[in-house]
């Protein structure tokens, strides 16, 4: 009782004589032991779950900065005694999230000291370089520079083996948009076998992806040779047709042959078998099988070529000449002689392709007959012409020219008696 009533006496006094003490301790304090702020250098970071880049098949390009500044505030005896070794920062690495992740942030740091206060830190994050391995498998394309001897073909270049691996960063396998195996090679003329043949890797954009060391490849080259089909055929076409010239067609007209090259390169055609066109008198179309030799085999070619051949028959045509539309060539021009075809007309026929007679115009063959160095007389004479390029002649035309003296002009004859009277008579006195 006499406690409480005690408490109760002088209350106000007793609460000054409080705050008077506390203003007096602050005073003390903040003189003797003030606030101070501090800035840590170096701090350390404690790397945590690197497991984690293992198990995700991650690796760091470079090893990231595990160093921070931290700053921090509280009464200078506790801040001046604190060392770069008293906090707890981590960088885990958990947090990736993909091989593209640049940065990771750092966690919020934890002085070891009480009555200290982190009020800053730099970096909050750390950059990283990832890279992530990974196995991809891609088929390899041929590039031959193959130069073959004539008459032969390149079939293929096969690779072996048709897929490569490649064991590289994440990012440069998905870069690679193909690999290709450069062959070069000059006078080839049979399969060849080229060993350790080195493959580059390129990107979709075609540019070469340096630095790649893919493995080697080995090739091989199938080639085949190329000779013409020739026909054979057996008989011959109707009295009086004849095969258009240039219209005859062989499918195909060149075939693929393989063997050993001591044979192929005695080989320069393929028959056919024999085709019988005794008596034919129009148009063919057929297949004809192929004759090949033994220890050759047809490479991408049929066993059998289609024929096609274009006969027509042959017909005659006409021209008739009178002796006025006959010239005469190299006739004595003195006078002295006189040159007359006795013979009224000729014919003269033209065996050929109806559509080719259609365009021979008479007056184009100019008929004449040459009396050049012949004397008086009846002659027979081949009557000469402009010969057309197509058709033939069926035969050769004669035609008969007399050739007489010149005969003299009774009238010239008087004349010349008169002159001769006149001179006598003026020569008498």
């Amino acid at each position: 009782m006499r406690i409480a009533e005690w408490l109760k006496k002088d209350i106000k006094t007793k609460i000054l004589a409080f705050f008077i003490a506390l203003l007096f301790w602050l005073y003390v304090s903040n003189v003797t032991n003030p606030f101070k702020t501090v800035t840590i250098y170096n701090v350390p970071v404690t790397e945590v779950n690197k497991e984690f880049l293992r198990q995700n098949s991650y690796d760091l390009k470079t090893q990231p900065r595990t160093f921070i500044d931290i700053t921090i505030r509280g009464r200078q005896d506790v801040v001046e005694r604190v060392r770069s070794t008293d906090f707890e920062v981590y960088l885990d690495y958990s947090q990736i999230e993909s091989v593209n992740d640049k940065k990771l942030a750092i966690s919020e740091p934890v002085c070891l000291f009480r009555n200290v206060t982190i009020e800053s830190y730099n970096p909050k994050e750390l950059d990283i370089q990832l890279t992530r391995k990974k196995y991809g498998h891609f088929e390899v394309e041929v590039v031959p520079n193959v130069t073959m001897k004539p008459g032969y073909v390149m079939l293929q270049a096969k690779v072996s083996p048709e897929k490569i691996p490649v064991y590289q960063d994440e990012a440069v396998i998905e870069s690679i948009a193909s690999v290709k195996a450069f062959l070069e090679l000059s006078d080839v003329d049979r399969d060849t076998v080229v060993r350790q043949v080195q493959c580059k890797a390129f990107d979709k954009d075609g540019n070469e992806i340096e630095g790649l060391e893919l493995m080697k490849v080995d090739v091989t080259v199938e080639t085949a040779k190329e000779v013409p089909v020739s026909l054979v055929t057996r008989g011959r076409l109707a009295p009086n047709h004849i095969e258009i010239t240039g219209n005859r067609v062989i499918e195909p007209a060149r075939v693929l042959v393989r063997g050993a090259p001591g044979i192929l390169e005695d080989i320069r055609e393929i028959k056919t078998e024999q085709l019988d066109i005794d008596g034919l008198d129009k148009d063919l179309s057929t297949t004809v099988p192929l004759v090949i030799p033994e220890r050759v085999e047809l490479v991408n070619s049929p066993e059998e070529v289609r024929v096609s051949m274009d006969v027509e028959e042959l017909v005659v045509k006409s021209f008739e000449f009178t002796k006025n539309e006959i010239s005469i060539l190299n006739a004595r021009n003195d006078g002295t002689l006189t040159y007359e075809i006795i013979t009224d007309k000729v014919i003269v026929q033209f065996r050929g392709l109806q559509t080719d007679l259609n365009s021979i115009v008479p007056s184009s063959l100019r008929p004449a007959v040459d009396v050049a160095d012949l004397a008086e007389g009846t002659h027979r004479l081949q009557l000469n012409m402009n010969l057309p390029q197509t058709g033939n002649l069926v035969q050769r035309v004669y035609v008969e020219v007399r050739i007489s003296k010149t005969p003299d002009t009774p009238q010239e004859e008087n004349v010349s008696g008169e002159q001769q009277s006149d001179e006598s008579s003026s020569s008498n006195p």
